[in-house]
């Protein structure tokens, strides 16, 4: 105990030194008289011992200390009595906190194209039958956040047509299970400026939200930024061109503003203002391409790049009709950080009359979690995968009808044998385009 003490106070002034010294030596001596004087049953409390040493040292420091301005102890040659050690409970440093993370779920179609034909075929005496084209889906567009792009225009005012649909159609759209529309398609302005306006609203009453084409220059510089589990999405359409016939319905003035093209300076622009309005996750649909294509130009996929190195988190592109590949795109953001871009070139066509090709009947429902990390600042893909789809055709009730598909080897018992072995071609043809991607089979 007296070599522990004498440890205990290592002091640097020579006279602190001394009479530390001269202390110990004083008590240890009274600690062992006893037995030197045959005294054995005299008996020394360690503790008090300790307490003693402890008080007369800090008896001499204070004393010294009056007379000297030199800092004479430090915290690290302290050390208390072994009695009064310190609990091992002792508060212990912080341990960090990872930091949360938000998610949702993702589901991606295509494009949906209705034109006059299916409007007939999916009517009869009792109205329109428009809830038949998605109800074989079942719950497989299910999602906490599902989007798709509409390829109509829905006018009330306007005659029905080849690109006008009725509004119950909308509801079907919504029934199947879709949240948010694209509007970004070619022929979009062909009701002018109003059916713009009367199409975005129908779709907003039908509980769907309505993005990608603009009523109004103020409606163009407000980014549209929705909910979804927690997290701030931003969604965004661009497109370089119209219909002949929805150029000849607008001015060059309203033009400027109701589509916007896929000018990267523009676009990092806008995914900029809308981070600064609050959008954690950016998604960003492209009506782009060359029609009937099956793979992507060398100019989209750069144009890919740049729009993920601008902020892009999702890249959705509609158009060509036949499906195309799915990438993950490392983004260089400039901040020494992972950010990948889940990119799909073209999801093909969710529903179309077109049947001129195989690969335009095919298309992919995309899945993912996609994962926000709030300290990060980043977004990450987990489940990554798909449905195959295929828009059939065919007689039901010695009628003409049409019905969205999961193509996964089961058939209704409407489908006949040739239209199974079309499905299982058109399957082949899905396989093939993903056989190369992220992206698993669900």
């Amino acid at each position: 105990m007296n070599k522990r003490r004498h440890k205990r106070r290592g002091i640097s002034l020579g006279t602190i030194i001394m009479l530390t010294l001269v202390a110990l030596v004083l008590i240890g001596f009274s600690a062992i008289l006893p037995k030197l004087t045959g005294n054995t049953d005299v008996r020394i409390d360690a503790a008090e011992l300790a307490v003693a040493i402890d008080q007369s040292v800090s008896e001499l420091i204070s004393a010294a200390d009056k007379n000297t301005k030199s800092t004479a102890l430090t915290q690290a040659t302290i050390l208390p009595p072994e009695s009064l050690t310190l609990s091992s409970t002792a508060a212990q440093p912080a341990q960090p906190t990872l930091p949360p993370t938000l998610t949702f779920s993702l589901c991606a179609a295509g494009s949906i194209e209705i034109n006059s034909n299916v409007q007939k075929a999916l009517s009869d005496d009792s109205g329109y039958r428009f809830s038949m084209l998605f109800d074989q889906l079942g719950t497989a567009m299910d999602a906490d956040f599902t989007i798709a792009t509409l390829e109509n225009n829905v006018i009330p005012d306007n005659k029905l047509s080849g690109s006008n649909i009725p509004q119950i159609a909308l509801s079907a759209i919504r029934q199947a299970g879709v949240d948010a529309l694209s509007v970004g398609y070619y022929g979009i302005l062909e009701g002018g400026m109003e059916g713009l306006a009367q199409t975005k609203s129908n779709i907003t009453s039908a509980g769907m939200l309505p993005y990608g084409v603009h009523t109004s220059e103020a409606e163009r510089n407000a980014p549209v930024i929705t909910n979804v589990n927690g997290v701030s999405v931003a969604l965004f359409n661009y497109q370089d061109d119209l219909s002949s016939a929805s150029k000849k319905k607008v001015s060059k003035e309203e033009l400027a503003y109701a589509i916007v093209g896929k000018d990267p300076a523009i676009i990092t622009a806008d995914i900029k203002a809308a981070k600064q309005a609050g959008a954690q996750v950016i998604i960003v649909s492209l009506c782009w391409g060359k029609a009937n294509a099956t793979s992507p130009t060398k100019a989209q996929q750069e144009l890919a790049q740049q729009i993920a190195d601008a902020g892009a988190d999702i890249i959705l592109g509609t158009h060509s009709d036949p499906l195309q590949t799915v990438e993950i795109l490392t983004a260089n953001r400039g901040d020494d950080k992972y950010h990948p871009t889940l990119c799909a070139y073209s999801l093909g066509n969710l529903f179309t009359h077109n049947r001129d090709a195989r690969a335009n009947l095919t298309s992919i429902l995309l899945h993912t979690d996609v994962v926000y990390n709030i300290g990060t600042d980043s977004v990450a893909f987990d489940n990554l995968t798909y449905t195959p789809i295929y828009t059939w055709r065919g007689k039901e009730d010695d009628a003409t009808r049409y019905r969205v598909l999961v193509n996964d080897g089961t058939y209704p018992e409407f489908v006949d044998a040739n239209q199974q072995k079309v499905m299982v071609k058109c399957y082949d043809l899905i396989t093939k385009v993903m056989e190369s991607t992220p992206v698993a089979l669900k």
